[in-house]
């Protein structure tokens, strides 16, 4: 047996030892208590540690669930798994949970999605030489099984099951009207050992019903150096250890809440007095971010903003007040008034920030009076509609969330159809199906959660469920999900069929793609192919 191998079965002995201080455990909830068969739900309560979740419990047929590894945090209900009222109890050594909870189990609608990978990351790396290395990988898939297997170059490794995140989003949903229904992300950890310092491996993800995700391709890093384990853009050492900048001052990353296998994004913002943000919008952007549908190595979900509005404390370089301008747009221009954003950079923004942190400017206008710009995966946005009004006036806090959100979106290589360069429509504005901050239609009166296409005044990006539609092959009646038909010609009726425009433009010869936005963003600005260009 290897050196790791026999590491990794002591730890797993010496887990399996503390079973014995365990008590019975206690079970309080179960999120979501409504859901479909084969979806992962949490568990809330106490003496989760080395504990079994017991499906049908007393029932003839009772048995014990697959769960996170030596947790019952997370656990998934059968495939087959019959619709009404299931009794859920968890199970140690010590005994049975004494509260006993119920799953409404909902009768299947469509079929159970392919596996899809959302992003591939580090959990750990042992045994370190200066040619390979052993890794822990951590997936993200969406719509994993608890029992998948990960296999690396078309052969299968040891995988692990560690975290989750449920929705209940299809509760009040029909998934056969979606194109692809997520209903959880999963977390799993792959063992790789003697992997080559720098080298590329295609990953794939095989559920138990034999259905495979598509291979990706996942490029180690070069050296223990630039250890990024969370691919946003902070090596690890910088948020362990500190960054040195040019100057040589040092950065204390992990002072400012940054965590290796955390994703973390920075940004600083500063602004000109007829621009100045309402202080409200801030935790709402905050919020976007830390409830986004993606999960970390450390099993953890979100990602951690970081914004440095001058608030104070170890936040002090944002917020400064601008001098005024007509308008602003990045480099030159003759027009009145007008201020370059690099100007307004190189004299507020510190440059032993530039690796780190994303710049924004709450400007007036620019000369082409759009709402704002951003570097399409850059470091450098702007939010520019001072002087707009009725139901775009900058002084709705709602307006400003919206494009702060859609103009950064921009820096993580985000257009206004989806992910920037996919195919077909990455670029296409006002798509009916598209629920993102990106599109044009949702900019403003923020985005709808459901199928009617009004705003339920959420923010961010799309998980890339809807359907496909073909312009040239519309029926009214469908709408964009569950079946709820949509005027989207304007007639009065939702009873038309065949070629409708759905997305404003000159013609319906469209195909629009909803699009996987939190699946494919970029934190790493420095990346190569990024717009950074050092500045």
């Amino acid at each position: 047996m290897k050196t790791t191998q026999k590491k990794y079965v002591f730890v797993c002995m010496l887990l399996l030892g503390m079973l014995y201080s365990c008590s019975r455990p206690t079970l309080t909830a179960i999120q979501p208590s409504t859901a479909y068969p084969r979806q992962i739900l949490s568990t809330e309560g106490s003496g989760l540690f080395a504990a079994s979740a017991v499906w049908d419990h007393n029932l003839p047929s009772e048995t014990n669930l697959n769960t996170a590894f030596l947790s019952a945090r997370y656990f998934q209900l059968p495939d087959a798994a019959s619709s009404g009222n299931h009794p859920i109890a968890l199970r140690t050594s010590k005994g049975t949970s004494n509260t006993v909870t119920n799953v409404n189990v909902l009768t299947p609608s469509g079929t159970w999605p392919n596996p899809r990978i959302e992003e591939i990351m580090i959990n750990n790396i042992a045994e370190q030489t200066s040619i390979d290395a052993n890794y822990l990988l951590a997936i993200s898939v969406a719509n994993g099984d608890a029992d998948a297997i990960v296999t690396i170059n078309g052969t299968d490794v040891p995988t692990i099951f560690t975290s989750a995140i449920p929705t209940d989003y299809f509760n009040g949903h029909v998934p056969a009207t979606y194109g692809y229904p997520v209903y959880h992300y999963s977390l799993h950890i792959a063992i790789l050992e003697d992997q080559n310092w720098g080298s590329t491996i295609q990953v794939a993800l095989r559920n138990h019903d034999g259905s495979t995700s598509p291979q990706q391709s996942y490029t180690f890093p070069s050296s223990n150096a630039t250890v990024d384990s969370d691919n946003d853009g902070l090596l690890d050492t910088w948020e362990e250890n500190g960054y040195t900048a040019a100057s040589g001052t040092v950065i204390d990353l992990k002072a400012l809440g940054c965590d290796p296998k955390r994703k973390d994004l920075l940004v600083e913002v500063d602004w000109v007095t007829a621009a100045t943000p309402d202080p409200s919008i801030w935790a709402t952007i905050e919020a976007v971010f830390d409830q986004a549908p993606i999960l970390n190595p450390d099993g953890s979900s979100g990602i951690e903003m970081h914004l440095d509005r001058g608030q104070g404390g170890v936040f002090t370089g944002g917020g400064t007040i601008l001098t005024d301008h007509t308008s602003m747009d990045f480099g030159t221009n003759t027009s009145t008034g007008y201020v370059d954003f690099y100007t307004y950079k190189a004299a507020s923004f510190n440059t032993d920030r530039l690796e780190l942190f994303h710049y924004g400017i709450f400007g007036r206008a620019r000369p082409n009076g759009s709402s704002g710009r951003g570097e399409v995966f850059g470091n450098d946005f702007m939010v520019t509609f001072a002087n707009f009004t009725g139901a775009q006036a900058f002084a709705t806090p709602r307006n400003q969330v919206g494009t702060f959100i859609h103009e950064l979106g921009h820096n993580l290589n985000l257009c206004h159809g989806g992910a920037c360069l996919t195919p077909v429509d990455w670029n296409e504005t006002f798509k009916v199906n598209q629920p993102s901050s990106m599109n044009y239609r949702y900019q403003f009166p923020a985005v709808s959660t459901d199928c009617d296409l009004t705003s339920d005044n959420a923010f961010g990006f799309s998980q890339g469920m809807l359907a496909t539609l073909n312009e040239n092959n519309i029926t009214e009646a469908n709408g964009i999900c569950d079946n709820l038909g949509l005027d989207f010609n304007g007639n009065g009726s939702t009873t038309n069929t065949g070629a409708i425009n759905l997305n404003n433009d000159s013609n319906t010869t469209d195909i629009s793609i909803d699009y996987n936005e939190w699946g494919a963003i970029r934190l790493d600005f420095r990346a190569s192919g990024s717009s950074w260009n050092n500045n």
